[in-house]
């Protein structure tokens, strides 16, 4: 058995990475087509966290009876929707007054310090500060331990069942279907980034860029040969040999992020609400000249950003176990330093940005011991060196 080791801080990487893309995209939104940098917004994804466990848990809720425990999924709707409801009445009973009265940038920025101040001191009050925790059904965490040898790499899952390591499965992959399937992984994604390519001129729109869509079929071609292509194992005397750990929650986080981006990135390319938020947050005068209901606009915003910050709270005390009061505080200077470093301007971006600045946390932590307290700054020292390259964030609007 082999330890985990850079590939596992990877994966890790990617889903602290995914976790904070579902509250970066609903940041990007607000910074965008509203122009608050919204500091409530980490409260926000408290706030989504505690409103499904009032239906999932409730007899972790000091002043609610335990009337029944919903499904996690219903609940977790249910969180989603009221959160999109206590959007929609601060931004009707508070920001559209401030914006009504033309507020400058720092008074909007002190009104969403104080609404994160009541947001997180109410969760204190009504909850308290203990660590509780969603009714779910127990996650089994599958290990792989993938092993380098001389013939090819040998791949072994591993569980652990009433207490011992049992082996799941042993597969292998010769250095020829490795080789095969690499060189076939960068043709899928070459034909695909060539002819997104060479329809440019004549489409108006790319719902998904030729980037991500080449660098998908790239992943695709090399996930389907790893699971249709199990061989036997290529021996066990290994030259280099690492372990990941995988689970059902890793899996459905991320693929629930990766709905959430595409379905937003389609609203605002297709649709006419899309349109008018694109207009909106170009310049939100010429827009009302045109026709646009710029109230409307930006009520819809602030809806569609608390929801993300609940889905990004749920899948945050689903994934760690535990819902505490400063969860999304704790979460506000990654999902920032995400939509600066994305470009603001685009679902993609915020989530390559969500991406990196998750991956620069678990991989730092990994490749310098004992700096587990200063991941957030290793971030944004990541953050930095990218800005100082690519002032404008690594993406754009696409």
């Amino acid at each position: 058995m082999v330890s985990a080791g850079l590939l596992d801080a990877t994966v890790q990487g990617v889903i602290t990475g995914a976790i904070i893309a579902g509250g970066a995209l609903g940041l990007s939104l607000i910074y965008d087509i509203a122009e608050v940098p919204n500091f409530a917004h980490g409260d926000m994804i408290t706030i989504g966290a505690y409103m499904a466990l009032v239906f999932n848990n409730p007899g972790e809720i000091p002043f609610l009876p335990n009337f029944g425990s919903a499904p996690f999924v219903l609940a977790a709707v249910i969180g989603v929707v009221l959160a999109g409801v206590l959007g929609a009445v601060y931004e009707l009973a508070i920001f559209r007054k401030f914006r009504e009265k033309d507020a400058d940038l720092i008074t909007m920025v002190i009104v969403s310090l104080g609404l994160a101040l009541v947001l997180r001191n109410a969760v204190l009050f009504l909850v308290g500060s203990k660590n509780i925790q969603y009714q779910t059904q127990r996650v089994i965490t599958t290990n792989f331990d993938f092993l380098v040898t001389q013939s090819g790499l040998t791949v072994t899952s591993t569980q652990r069942q009433a207490g011992e390591l049992v082996t799941t499965g042993e597969w292998g992959y010769p250095w020829w279907l490795i080789v095969a399937g690499l060189l076939a992984a960068v043709a899928v994604g070459y034909a695909i980034f060539a002819f997104y390519r060479e329809e440019e001129d004549f489409t108006t729109v790319h719902l998904i860029p030729p980037k991500i869509m080449g660098a998908a079929g790239s992943i695709a071609t090399v996930l389907l040969l790893g699971v249709f292509a199990r061989l036997d194992p290529q021996g066990t005397d290994y030259i280099l040999g690492t372990q990941i750990g995988l689970n059902v929650k890793h899996i459905t986080i991320l693929a629930v992020v990766i709905a959430a981006m595409f379905i937003l990135n389609v609203i605002l390319k297709t649709t006419k609400l899309g349109r008018a938020m694109r207009a909106t947050a170009d310049n939100m005068d010429l827009a009302q000249v045109r026709g646009v209901n710029a109230d409307r606009v930006q009520l819809i915003v602030w809806v569609v950003a608390a929801m993300l910050a609940a889905l990004a709270g749920i899948l945050t005390g689903w994934f760690a176990t535990n819902l505490t009061p400063n969860m999304g505080f704790a979460l506000l200077l990654p999902i920032f330093a995400a939509v600066i470093l994305g470009g603001i301007s685009s679902p993609y971006g915020a989530v390559a940005g969500a991406m990196i600045i998750g991956l620069s946390m678990d991989v730092g932590v990994y490749l310098i011991p004992g700096s587990s307290t200063y991941r957030v700054a290793i971030a944004f020292v990541i953050l930095i060196g990218v800005l100082l390259v690519k002032p404008e964030g690594i993406w754009g609007d696409v």
